[in-house]
């Protein structure tokens, strides 16, 4: 038995003041009516109507019942129109979880903008430092910068952000810029099993298919990649990281690019989520819209074409 049209057909039983008269406002038989709210009763336990030849009228226990039958039908009455209003206008609340690094640097100005448009969605966004997770955190939607995602999820790439090799011209004056990758074993590399490079490099040559993966050492090696660009800006080391942590140390001559002739693979750049389908209208087209500014931004490119299978370092002439 349907409950709540269960109910619904008792609420109108009572306010049309017959079963009849309910039955043609329902447009059912009135058998159909009748076997109803029996039923109803029978489900219940108890006796809502009072019926005689002439008259219906409800009883105590009737009276308690359609009291909260129509409590019962407003609410739902209103989850339905709100329901109809998120499948044609986007609103409500969208959990976006991302790295924090990246979302200090990018986010700010692109859900700005975002909200600017569609005012009726709130962004309810969780930065963390260590790996996200769309089940363990609870969100609708989540920013990845690793390939690595769960099979269960879908995953659409929106972009790849450009990585590139990094120094200060103050550690370049004490030991050199190298000219080759082959030259960095002989440097102080910084290294991050954060969101990009660890402690292997490939770089491959800006002008042709050559790649060279070389491993790399340091006096330093950490999981956070604001750490390095920290340390990196002090003359520490090398690094190897995303171009968007160090944009500002570019700008103001901190930090240099170093191998121009070399560039390195892009960081992959995913929207993923739980649900298969029925997703928010206002979570897709927060998907939408992070995927254009993505893509218009210079500083993210688009995904790397396949490339010849990497080979060691030393093995390239320069």
């Amino acid at each position: 038995m349907d409950r709540l049209n269960a109910l619904a057909t008792f609420k109108a039983v009572v306010a049309h003041g017959g079963f009849s008269r309910a039955a043609a406002g329902l447009d059912v038989s009135c058998a159909k009516v009748t076997r109803t709210v029996q039923d109803l009763e029978m489900l219940l336990g108890v006796q809502l109507l009072q019926r005689t030849t002439r008259r219906m009228s409800l009883t105590s226990v009737g009276q308690e019942v359609l009291r909260r039958a129509e409590q019962l039908l407003d609410s739902y009455d209103e989850l339905a129109a709100l329901s109809s209003l998120s499948a044609s206008e986007p609103s409500g609340t969208v959990r976006l979880a991302a790295p924090a690094a990246f979302a200090r640097r990018r986010l700010g100005p692109v859900l700005g903008a975002f909200m600017a448009r569609y005012p009726k969605v709130w962004v309810d966004l969780r930065t963390r430092d260590d790996l996200i997770d769309v089940f363990d955190d609870e969100v609708d939607l989540m920013l990845s910068l690793r390939g690595d995602l769960r099979a269960s999820l879908i995953a659409r790439q929106v972009g790849a952000a450009e990585v590139g090799v990094y120094a200060a011209p103050a550690y370049l004056a004490r030991h050199g810029t190298p000219g080759h990758p082959d030259e960095l074993g002989g440097h102080n590399c910084l290294t991050c099993e954060d969101i990009a490079g660890g402690s292997t490099w490939t770089l491959r040559r800006a002008d042709g298919d050559a790649v060279c993966e070389l491993p790399v050492k340091g006096s330093m090696r950490c999981s956070h990649a604001d750490v390095l660009v920290g340390a990196a800006l002090h003359g520490a080391g090398i690094v190897l990281l995303p171009r968007f942590l160090v944009e500002e140390a570019l700008a103001q001559g901190s930090l240099q690019p170093l191998l121009p002739q070399w560039t390195c693979e892009a960081l992959s750049i995913h929207l993923a989520w739980g649900a298969r389908r029925n997703l928010p209208l206002g979570v897709r087209k927060l998907i939408d819209h992070l995927a254009q500014a993505f893509g218009a931004e210079e500083t993210f490119i688009a995904p790397p074409a396949p490339h010849a299978r990497p080979r060691k370092a030393g093995l390239l002439a320069a």
